[in-house]
């Protein structure tokens, strides 16, 4: 044997050694990662895991969720286990079929207090609400009113901030509005006469529940204006009317 054939007869031997010590790290590895996961089998336990699409701020039932059964060293404490836990709760934003619930998805449904009324009304879905103001906002709510003559009696053009602060419990779905004529005395009169509205449910004490309703039957428009912090630097105009001197209000 010449000493090439010697170099290649080693060179397979260091190969063969070589395949040989791959395997075997290979194979231990597997092994592994095998005891890894029959150890986390082990100990399983119960999460609740969506088993149809939840839209925004709609309530979490029963039958849209069910139990499932995960190995407990991929859950965590954020998990809902319990239906129990779903109790008063909507969800916070979409959630897809599929996934398992967390605390993070989930807020609590709003409720009325004693003596509220739970009143909707349509406002125009552009210049009301923009698709900014959802369930929970809080808002300011404006309504204009034009001018109008009684025998020698004029009333002026006014803007008006009829409530202040209120919480948006709802924001339901867009609709297409039939179209309507002009008119202060229109039901609609608040809404373009050929568009889209928005329902938008408050919850409001009896006062303020009954200026929503004659804003929203005798006012040209109604207005959201979404409220930031927790209160104004100084106290805004509540009314602002069409006078000799433009641009004066009084509150």
């Amino acid at each position: 044997m010449n000493p090439r054939q010697r170099r290649g007869v080693l060179l397979m031997i260091l190969a063969a050694v070589g395949a040989v010590f791959v395997f075997i790290t290979v194979i231990g590895y597997v092994g592994k990662v095998q005891a890894d996961a029959d150890a986390a089998v082990g100990e399983m336990t119960t999460v609740l895991q969506v088993q149809s699409n939840v839209e925004a701020f709609q309530p979490v039932t029963a039958s849209a969720v069910k139990q499932t059964r995960i190995p407990k060293k991929w859950s965590t404490n954020a998990f809902v286990t319990n239906l129990a836990d779903l109790q008063g709760k909507v969800a916070a934003g979409g959630i897809p079929s599929g996934a398992y619930l967390q605390q993070g998805m989930l807020l609590d449904a709003p409720s009325l207090q004693p003596g509220q009324r739970e009143i909707a009304i349509m406002i125009d879905a552009e210049t009301g609400v923009a698709g900014k103001v959802i369930n929970g906002s809080i808002v300011d709510v404006y309504a204009s009113f034009d001018s109008t003559q009684s025998g020698r009696q004029v009333t002026s053009a006014c803007a008006v901030r009829i409530l202040n602060r209120v919480q948006v419990i709802n924001v339901g779905q867009v609709q297409q509005t039939p179209e309507t004529g002009g008119g202060q005395q229109q039901n609609a009169s608040n809404r373009p006469s050929s568009g889209a509205a928005v329902p938008v449910t408050f919850a409001l004490n009896s006062d303020d529940a009954l200026k929503l309703t004659y804003a929203e039957s005798f006012a040209r428009k109604v207005r959201l204006a979404l409220v930031g912090g927790a209160q104004d630097a100084k106290p805004p105009f509540n009314r602002l009317c069409e006078t000799p001197q433009v641009g004066r209000g009084g509150q």
